[in-house]
């Protein structure tokens, strides 16, 4: 008899071991679980700028900072996994695919989203393309790369349903193992007519984590500004509801770009 408790110890040791989930040591288990099951996990940015969705990956710090220096007036932190890829993303062609993906400005022109000031779907940008540089704005194709740099900058111009016609400059980092997008706007931001956000006191940050069919997805939106904005709560709803729109765009975009 003292034979089985051995065997039975051999036999659990000869089980595979389940695999870990690759986004553990990134997220909380709370909001891992949340996202696997199908779900996003989102929070609004406090008046120190403090950031609490944010995967620990290496850029941790310095995103963080930046924030907590930046002090926005309005600011929202997005999670979500965008999954079911045509092929794994953490291989050099998928990683090659998203990166072609993030520099494709003109597929933006028509996405919609949730604008929760008018309490409607409405298109986000009416135009979105490369633009050649700030000082001489002429529209050129969207970039394509066959290898990935460390670093590299695109200029764009974007007409926006709710801020107008404006430029910005995407910083693009790749770190390895994962991929930044940092995106500030050139130009002033009118509403009204009334110039309301300064040059780069709007900002949106992407943080894409590949690991076999899917990406994790990390989006922060902030801004900065002197002027009343109304009602709060639904300002933060409609950043947050830009930041879904641009995942869910993106995630259109890989499935074809990751097919043979």
């Amino acid at each position: 008899m003292r034979f089985v408790p051995l065997a039975i110890q051999m036999l659990i040791l000869a089980i595979p071991l389940a695999a870990a989930d690759p986004f553990s040591s990134l997220l909380p288990a709370e909001s891992l679980h949340t996202l696997r099951g199908g779900g996003s996990a989102s929070s609004n940015i406090p008046v120190d700028g403090s950031l609490s969705l944010l995967p620990s990956v290496a850029s941790r710090a310095k995103i963080a900072q930046e924030v907590k220096t930046f002090r926005p007036t309005l600011g929202v932190e997005l999670l979500q996994i965008l999954g079911g890829l045509a092929q794994p993303a953490d291989t050099p062609a998928g990683w090659l695919a998203t990166y072609n993906a993030l520099q494709s400005a003109s597929s933006l022109r028509g996405i919609t989203y949730w604008s929760k000031t008018r309490n409607k779907a409405q298109v986000l940008f009416l135009q979105s393309y490369v633009i050649s540089s700030v000082s001489h704005p002429a529209r050129i194709a969207d970039p394509v790369f066959n290898t990935i740099p460390a670093e590299d900058d695109l200029f764009t111009f974007q007409e926006d349903n709710s801020f107008g016609r404006n430029t910005f400059q995407t910083h693009l980092s790749f770190h390895g193992d994962h991929l930044v997008v940092k995106m500030e706007n050139l130009s002033t931001i009118f509403m009204m007519l009334l110039p309301v956000v300064k040059p780069r006191n709007f900002v949106s940050q992407v943080v894409l984590v590949p690991a076999g069919k899917d990406i994790l997805f990390y989006g922060t939106s902030y801004l900065r500004t002197a002027m009343p904005i109304g009602d709060w709560r639904s300002r933060d709803e409609s950043l947050k509801n830009r930041l879904i729109a641009m995942a869910e765009c993106l995630n259109t975009r890989l499935p074809a770009a990751h097919t043979p």
